[in-house]
């Protein structure tokens, strides 16, 4: 049986990052304040390409080289495909010190990959993913009896057969006392809500960026007051014990049902918000593993962890170690 502080449970995909001048940012011509601007190119025209990166990438990578860089032990369960793809996501896993014991290898369906085209001026992107063998994606039967761990960190799934993958975890939630936190996506959101609505009672910690939370929110009631605060609270209201919300450059704020808890970003100079989520992600919950109690230190730790990774190209090359996180100031 393997032993872990953490597990991450998501994506493993390859990242083709890639570099231009010639798209534009638009704001959206419909009424919709869930989606505020769009990217577009010329329709028909040869886009050039600055520079491009293969590197790793996906929910569950992302966090969990975050939480081992953290000095916390941690494995991941994901899925790649038989290809070289999945070899080297593997391979460059292993180097990062995150255990790769529970990845599953898929023999029919290619590794996941996310095209990500991004205009350097603007410090704009989109994200085109190929969910491949993800969407296949299993949780063990008998998961009990092969790992023990502290903690779960759920990233957004695409598996068509989420809600088992979750029903499992939080039945081993319940038979071994440990703690989850979740990262649902706007599609997942959008899509599913009702299926989700009934995990969020058993839920430990949510975390959502600013568009993410006000889809969850909008689909509970009509509701016209998108105010921070008061999303935090709505959320709060369907049972997560910890709700937390980023919004971008202005920071991060979470709700513990009795307080709200504030943290401005550190500036930067950016290169790329791509894994801008899950580098917080894995600064904020490492935190709270290490001191649960924390609240403040941890949004410290997420939003200096994020502040880290945007100044460098991909996912995972600015995130902290301990000694590095504890060392930087922020106001």
């Amino acid at each position: 049986m393997e032993n872990y502080d953490i597990v991450t449970i998501g994506g493993a995909v390859r990242d083709i990052i890639f570099y231009t001048e010639e798209g534009k940012i638009f704001k959206n011509p419909h009424d919709n304040p869930l989606v505020q601007k769009i990217i577009g190119f010329e329709a028909g025209a040869k886009i050039y390409i600055k520079d491009v990166s293969f590197l790793a990438g996906g929910g569950a990578l992302n966090t969990g080289v975050g939480f081992s860089k953290l000095g916390i032990k941690t494995g991941a369960i994901t899925k790649v495909g038989n290809d070289q793809a999945g070899k080297d996501l593997i391979k460059k896993m292993k180097s990062r010190n995150l255990d790769t014991k529970f990845f599953q290898i898929d023999q029919r369906h290619s590794t996941a990959f996310s095209f990500i085209p991004t205009l350097k001026k603007e410090k704009a992107h989109s994200i085109f993913t190929y969910h491949g063998a993800i969407d296949y994606l299993k949780i063990p039967d008998d998961l009990n009896k092969k790992l023990k761990t502290n903690w779960f960190y759920i990233s957004s799934l695409s598996s068509p057969k989420w809600p088992s993958i979750l029903e499992k975890v939080f039945k081993f939630k319940s038979k071994n006392n440990i703690k989850i936190a979740w990262n649902p996506s706007s599609v997942q959101i959008k899509a599913n809500f009702k299926k989700i609505k009934p995990f969020l009672k058993d839920l430990d910690v949510i975390i959502l960026n600013q568009d993410e939370a006000k889809e969850l929110v909008s689909k509970i009631k009509n509701i016209t007051d998108f105010t921070i605060k008061k999303i935090l609270k709505e959320i709060y209201n369907m049972g997560p014990r910890l709700v937390v919300i980023t919004c971008g450059k202005k920071g991060a704020l979470c709700f513990n049902g009795e307080k709200t808890f504030t943290q401005k970003t550190k500036k930067v100079n950016v290169l790329n918000t791509t894994g801008a989520g899950d580098a917080f992600s894995s600064g904020f919950i490492a935190s709270l593993f290490l001191k649960p109690d924390d609240f403040q230190r941890a949004l410290v730790w997420g939003v200096l962890n994020s502040s880290a990774v945007i100044q460098l190209n991909g996912a995972q090359k600015g995130l902290l170690n301990k000694k590095e996180i504890q060392n930087i100031k922020i106001n």
